[in-house]
């Protein structure tokens, strides 16, 4: 695979620069147009081609969320990173239903910007772990034996902890470090989780988290 062409969306220019100016240090990574609005960025997928789109979720007139709908209608194969300031449920809810690839909070470190577009060409998804951290507080913080949003899948108070780690990025060793638990555990929980969800993998099964409500914003 040659270099991930991205176009990037804001209504900001001195945003659409910040960013530009910031993936243009990444060998990887090449900015091949940018937008002002989300309407103007349906045409140039068309026209650029791009792999990513780096899109604002709010924006004047028709809004990100409205052009991602779009854009994956349209050219399906082409991935969509949504960049906001809003945390709030309703909004990751309707990314999900739009089929975003990602949901960034525009606080992102500056290293990690790159690593994102990288991991949804992947073929990954990301959630801001800002965000699914904010539902695991909320987990973590309900008496044992109260009941949850997982009751219809059966998953066990264990399992929507592991799976809520796994949606806040974390990695095998750190769920397993984060829970006590050992690598061994953490595995044997993710493979019920998958089996219990429908999922083969952790990006399907984060959008399955946010899809069927398993995590859950305070």
């Amino acid at each position: 695979m040659g270099r991930i062409k991205v176009l990037v969306v804001d209504d900001h220019e001195i945003v659409r620069e910040g960013i530009k100016a910031l993936l243009e240090l990444e060998p990887e990574i090449r900015v091949v147009a940018e937008s002002s609005s989300a309407l103007d960025a349906v045409e140039k997928v068309a026209h650029y081609a791009p792999d990513l789109v780096l899109m604002d979720l709010k924006m004047p007139g028709l809004s990100g969320l409205e052009g991602c709908r779009l854009i994956k209608k349209s050219h399906p194969r082409v991935r969509v990173v949504l960049l906001t300031n809003y945390e709030d449920e309703e909004f990751v809810h309707e990314a999900v239903n739009v089929q975003a690839d990602g949901y960034v909070l525009k606080n992102v470190k500056k290293g990690d910007l790159a690593f994102i577009i990288k991991t949804v060409m992947e073929g990954g998804a990301y959630l801001d772990p800002m965000v699914t951290r904010k539902a695991l507080d909320h987990f973590t913080g309900h008496k044992a034996g109260e009941s949850y949003a997982a009751e219809p899948h059966k998953l066990t108070p264990r399992e929507l902890q592991v799976l809520l780690e796994v949606c806040a990025g974390a990695s095998n060793k750190e769920i397993a470090q984060n829970s006590h638990l050992s690598l061994d555990t953490v595995k044997s929980h993710l493979k019920n989780i998958y089996t219990k969800l429908g999922v083969r993998s952790r990006a399907q099964a984060m959008k399955a988290a946010i899809e069927q409500k398993l995590v859950n914003l305070p």
